[in-house]
């Protein structure tokens, strides 16, 4: 009988037993940082909520805001000239052709740019990048109600909803336009969904 509870215990333990094999195949953090950085060694975010893109002359040109990936292309001193490709729409280049998070104004939008902007206002941190708005989103858009996760919409959704929400929340446009580009940037289609 012993025997018998003995083997009945240890066959119990192991159909118990299931293990976790998503962790035994995922990278070693320091394998995926590598990689990130062989990937992406010359991708990076506007870490600013609004940057000042300069020309070769270091006149400004536009704005580009935070969030937006750009492509570094080269650093001297302070700057670091950088480029986008995308889709023009009046004055702004909003979204590259692969689907990528841009947002700039510039009189002389084109879909393939390449400016000067503070070396400072980079980063390779997608997070960080979204971080001071995702704060802001929070502050704002809490005090009524729970906030919505920005994926819980789609993209061209998220307008309406914050142009009717933006007079509860007593925000002005321009801080509404800032989180608008956080909440689509994020939305169930987004580029960072």
């Amino acid at each position: 009988m012993k025997k018998i509870i003995g083997l009945s215990l240890a066959a119990a333990s192991l159909f118990a037993y299931q293990p976790d094999y998503k962790q035994i195949f995922l990278p070693t953090p320091a394998k995926m940082e590598a990689v990130k950085q062989v990937f992406a060694k010359d991708v990076r975010f506007i870490l600013d909520e609004k940057v000042a893109m300069l020309d070769d002359n270091k006149k400004e040109i536009g704005t580009i805001f935070e969030g937006t990936q750009v492509k570094l292309l080269e650093t001297k001193g302070d700057l670091s000239k950088v480029s986008v490709a995308g889709e023009v729409v009046g004055d702004k280049l909003a979204f590259s052709k692969d689907g990528e998070f841009i947002y700039l104004v510039s009189k002389s939008a084109k879909p393939e740019m390449s400016f000067w902007v503070k070396s400072s206002s980079l980063t390779s941190d997608k997070d960080a990048a979204f971080e001071g708005v995702e704060v802001f989103y929070y502050d704002s858009c809490t005090s009524c109600h729970a906030a919505h996760a920005p994926s819980e919409h789609a993209l061209d959704e998220w307008d309406a909803y914050l142009g009717a929400m933006q007079m509860n929340a007593k925000i002005t446009d321009e801080q509404k336009d800032r989180i608008l580009r956080y909440m689509q940037a994020h939305s169930s289609n987004g580029a960072f969904k």
